[in-house]
């Protein structure tokens, strides 16, 4: 098909480094390139792995300035000479450093449509900031300019329409898995193995302050000696961890395997998956470890944790920094008979790409 007569899409995005929104943009952008979308990617620098998922079908635009605020002028410029159908931003700094310029520049793109996906709860996120009250104003002020904001939980959606007055449509869609892939990777065997003679708990997470990881080993130290934690991850909370982990005695039970490239294969054999964040978007890991029968225990900070988990079924919730009755769910959940076929069907059918990618396909 000539290109002239296929529908533009363009995305806006800083980088590819790993991360769950970079992700979920390459996995959108190849979506709408194979189904004959004359696809463009804006890029603020054009660095990271993901880089060499992206089709080939897609044609990328570097502005080769990594700062987003520095960068948004050539990006405007960028998004006025390639005249867009439709603009996708996919992630919340970059969405909001942009939204004040849509006041002008949809005058001079009328027939453009300007889709925001939004990445966190952003008054959590924004007390998180350098500068909380200039990025609620911002919020308050031109979040609205957009067409349609993509929330990716009813939590996202909430806090939106609650904080911050957005009166533009708000559509909820949740991620999308790669059921095939996570099933394929799931199977390779690693260097790593579980004890079978343990219970064996995992965590997949970057070690930041928001992961609250130190919440899990005071939980973990409530635990019987037969519990055993893997964490994989990398993050400047590390080495803090780590003397947490001495001081509660417990260090001999807590694996720190670092960042790997394929955290399936843990997934598939360990026997239960925790998660102990004071805050999430909509957590992939926890879809992830579902997907391979891989029953969870939470704690239920805003972000789409109380959607995910279907209590008994798929795991258990409990409220945020409950340390004691998040270790008792721990032990309950080791015992409980989880069945892991049925969690694994169930996640299927509601997370697969075909299903959540129509529903991209039908805001457009």
């Amino acid at each position: 098909m000539d290109v002239t007569n296929r529908r533009r899409f363009v995305a806006l995005i800083h980088h590819l480094e790993v991360g769950g929104a970079e992700k979920m943009m390459v996995t959108i952008l190849n979506h709408f390139a194979k189904e004959g979308f004359d696809v463009h990617l804006i890029i603020f620098n054009n660095s990271g792995a993901l880089r060499e998922e992206l089709s080939q079908e897609i044609v990328v635009h570097n502005l080769g300035i990594a700062s987003v605020m520095r960068g948004m002028p050539r990006c405007l410029k960028t998004l006025y000479t390639l005249k867009p159908n439709t603009v996708f931003a996919g992630i919340g700094h970059l969405n909001i450093a942009l939204a004040p310029s849509l006041f002008i520049i949809k005058k001079l793109l009328k027939n453009s449509r300007w889709i925001a996906r939004e990445t966190n709860i952003v008054s959590l996120q924004n007390q998180a900031s350098k500068y909380p009250k200039l990025f609620d104003w911002l919020y308050k002020t031109s979040y609205s300019n957009y067409d349609v904001i993509v929330a990716q939980s009813e939590d996202m959606k909430n806090d939106l329409v609650k904080n911050y007055s957005i009166s533009t449509k708000i559509e909820v869609i949740n991620n999308p898995i790669d059921i095939e892939k996570i099933e394929q990777l799931s199977k390779k065997d690693g260097d790593y193995s579980f004890d079978k003679s343990k219970i064996n708990l995992l965590t997949v997470a970057g070690l930041r302050r928001e992961k609250r990881h130190d919440l899990m080993l005071q939980a973990i130290a409530l635990l019987p000696s037969n519990y055993s934690l893997t964490i994989v991850g990398l993050g400047e909370m590390e080495e803090s961890l780590k003397r947490l982990a001495k001081e509660l005695k417990i260090e001999h039970r807590i694996h720190f395997e670092g960042y790997q490239s394929n955290p399936y294969s843990y997934m598939a054999t360990a026997d239960l998956f925790l998660l102990t964040s004071e805050r999430e978007g909509f957590p992939n890991v926890l879809i992830e470890a579902n997907t391979l029968g891989l029953p969870i225990v939470a704690f239920s900070c805003l972000g789409g944790i109380e959607e995910i988990i279907e209590e008994g079924v798929n795991g258990f919730f409990v409220p945020f920094n409950n340390i004691e009755m998040f270790a008792k769910k721990i032990e309950e959940s080791a015992f409980y008979g989880f069945d892991r076929e049925k969690i694994k069907l169930k996640t299927i059918k509601k997370y697969n790409k075909k299903t959540i990618l129509k529903r991209y396909m039908e805001i457009l």
